[in-house]
């Protein structure tokens, strides 16, 4: 089957020229001139993906492996930095005083290590700082028997608030 001439204008203008350039295809005086389109347009690093990254470099500089993120362990945390938020209170226990072991257990998430870290600052890079920089929240950053990360961020009136759930 022959193309027309038609034929092989219309491919033309449907196919981006070779090159990538945004010279007139085949020379035609003014068909539309197209460009190679560029890089896709990147998403936005959650803050609580920030967090994540962050802490991982961290555990891989100190020697351990970087720790996997778990979905159901992000919901936990998820959770529990609504309801402070929610309810105005800053702790690892709830009001009702529910701690994160009693959360993770009644959500029927199995684990034999377990911990959380938690911080109010004004933004994901201050809050890995802070975190890094205590001790406690560090031994949990580096605990050699968790695996597993869950990781929260909710921004409040009073600033943002980033809750780390462990697992192994």
């Amino acid at each position: 089957m022959a193309l027309s001439a038609f034929g092989l204008v219309l491919l033309s203008l449907l196919s981006p020229p070779a090159h990538g350039g945004g010279a007139p295809l085949n020379g035609i005086p003014g068909a539309p001139a197209l460009r190679a389109p560029g890089p896709a347009p990147s998403v936005p690093r959650s803050d609580a993906q920030i967090v994540l990254e962050a802490l991982n470099r961290e555990r891989l500089v100190s020697g351990r492996p970087p720790l996997q993120f778990d979905e159901r362990l992000s919901t936990l945390a998820r959770a529990h930095a609504l309801d402070m938020a929610t309810r105005n209170y800053f702790s690892h226990n709830t009001p009702e005083g529910l701690s994160p072991f009693d959360r993770m257990d009644r959500a029927a998430y199995a684990y034999s290590y377990a911990g959380e870290n938690m911080a109010l600052d004004e933004n994901p890079v201050s809050a890995d700082r802070d975190l890094w920089n205590s001790p406690e929240h560090r031994n949990n950053i580096l605990e050699p028997h968790y695996a597993k990360i869950g990781v929260a961020a909710v921004k409040t009136n009073g600033g943002e608030l980033f809750v780390e759930d462990f697992s192994d």
